[in-house]
């Protein structure tokens, strides 16, 4: 039977094929241990969680350069788009369930069409579920190998869950009053207010969600976190020595 399809391959094709057996993204992470995600002693490692719209990213940028630590953001979508074999657009669509979202959202705003941006909603959390699982055990890889590292500083995606609890890594939540949050959207997106709120329930709604699918709650628990930041009280300066001050002594845990 085997000589009979063989056969019937070199009469169709002209020759034998040799066909390479491509390993899906869940099995190849299922080959090697995760790391630690524990960064070396006199290393530190810092998440930064964050209401979208209240400049937790800008302040994260800010403590990367003081501190001298990798900022690791939208690097992690690179990585895993690299690792996949796709292009980082692709990527940025499973990311975190809403950073690849954020620009089709604002166009829906901008074109007066909130049934757009409720299907892409639906429609977004029903298809490709194992490859979003997929993009997100991979996601869960880069992070523990940025933190194994040592000296990053990883915002959002769940990092204050997966590295809980390990030595030399502080957690830190950034938060804003909602008018805070409408008027900074306002100025970055260049919308009117009715728009950034929407934008800002659909952000929150759809971060929320990927917390609450993927590590059972949506992190707006104290416990989970060191210090919390409110920058409707406190200017990004204050928050970034704030974090800057408590580096020292997170660095020096045994």
């Amino acid at each position: 039977m085997e000589d009979t399809l063989h056969r019937a391959a070199k009469n169709l094709h002209g020759k034998t094929k040799t066909t390479e057996t491509r390993v899906l993204p869940e099995t190849a992470l299922a080959v090697e241990p995760m790391p630690t995600g524990i960064p070396p002693a006199g290393s530190v490692v810092v998440t930064i969680s964050r209401q979208f719209g209240s400049g937790g990213s800008d302040i994260a940028r800010m403590v990367s350069e003081v501190a001298g630590l990798n900022y690791m953001d939208n690097r992690i979508i690179a990585e895993v788009a690299k690792r996949l074999g796709v292009d980082e657009a692709e990527a940025a669509r499973q990311d975190e369930q809403t950073i690849g979202l954020s620009n089709n959202i604002l166009e829906a705003l901008r074109s007066s069409n909130p049934f757009t941006v409720h299907y892409m909603y639906e429609h977004k959390n029903t298809r490709h579920q194992s490859q979003e699982l997929a993009y997100f055990q991979l996601t869960q890889r880069v992070i523990l190998e940025l933190a194994t590292q040592g000296n990053a500083i990883i915002v959002g995606r769940g990092s204050q869950f997966l590295l809980h609890n390990n030595p030399r890594t502080l957690h830190i939540y950034i938060f804003a009053p909602l008018d805070y949050r409408i008027d900074y959207v306002m100025r970055q997106y260049h919308l009117d207010r009715n728009a950034a709120r929407d934008m800002l329930e659909q952000r929150d709604d759809e971060q929320d969600s990927y917390l609450r699918r993927y590590y059972g709650v949506d992190g707006h628990q104290p416990n989970f976190y060191h210090l919390l930041i409110n920058t409707g009280l406190f200017s990004f300066e204050n928050a970034t020595n704030f974090i800057c001050q408590a580096l020292n002594t997170v660095k020096a845990q045994p």
